[in-house]
C-alpha cells in the first residue's frame, strides 16, 4: 500500500501495514524502488522497541542502499548496492535484484565486495551467487511517496526503514 503521511510510521503502524501488505499487497512497484534509500531505523527481530544502538550506528556510517535500473528494457531487474562510508572509507557491496510477487519481495544477491578510500579501490572482491533458498531479501510492506519513505522486512526477520534522498 503507497501511503501518504507527515512522518516516518512507528512499529504499530508498521505492523497494520504490514497485515494490509500480506493480505492485499502493497502496491510498490519497479519505478517506485529506483533511487538511493538511506538507512533510518531498525527493530530487532521480535522487538517492539527500535534498535536504536544498531540504528545510530548504520546512520552514522552512512548505510544506504541504491537500486538502478538493470536496463532499458528490464522492468523486473535492478542493480543493487549497499553501502556505509566513514569519511572517505567506504565498504560496498554490489550486486542484482529483483521484484517478485505482489507484496512483493526484493530478493538479491551481491557479485563484488569493494572497499574503497576516495576514489581508490583498495579490496574488489567477486562474490558467489548463493542458492535461490538462501538468497537475502526484503518483503517491501510499504512506501510512502509523499515523505519518501519505505519499510521493509528482512530475511532474518528485523524490521528496517528507509528514507530516499
Amino acid at each position: 500500500m503507497i501511503l501518504e503521511t507527515k512522518k516516518l510510521p512507528l512499529y504499530n503502524e508498521i505492523k497494520n501495514l504490514e497485515c494490509i501488505s500480506k493480505k492485499d499487497g502493497s502496491g510498490i512497484g519497479y519505478k517506485d524502488l529506483i533511487g538511493t534509500w538511506k538507512f533510518n531505523t531498525v527493530w530487532k527481530k521480535g522487538s517492539e522497541e527500535m534498535d536504536n544502538i544498531s540504528s545510530a550506528i548504520l546512520q552514522v556510517f552512512s548505510a544506504q542502499l541504491e537500486l538502478k535500473k538493470n536496463s532499458q528494457n528490464d522492468n523486473d531487474n535492478f542493480k543493487i548496492k549497499n553501502s556505509i562510508s566513514f569519511g572517505i572509507l567506504t565498504i560496498i557491496f554490489c550486486g542484482q535484484a529483483s521484484l517478485k510477487g505482489k507484496r512483493p519481495l526484493l530478493p538479491f544477491f551481491f557479485e563484488n565486495f569493494i572497499i574503497s578510500i576516495g576514489n581508490y579501490n583498495l579490496v574488489n572482491k567477486p562474490l558467489k551467487k548463493p542458492e535461490e533458498k538462501q538468497m537475502p531479501f526484503f518483503s517491501l510492506i510499504a512506501l510512502s511517496k509523499e515523505n519518501n519513505w519505505m519499510c521493509a522486512r528482512g530475511r532474518g526477520g528485523g524490521l528496517a526503514i528507509w528514507t530516499k534522498s
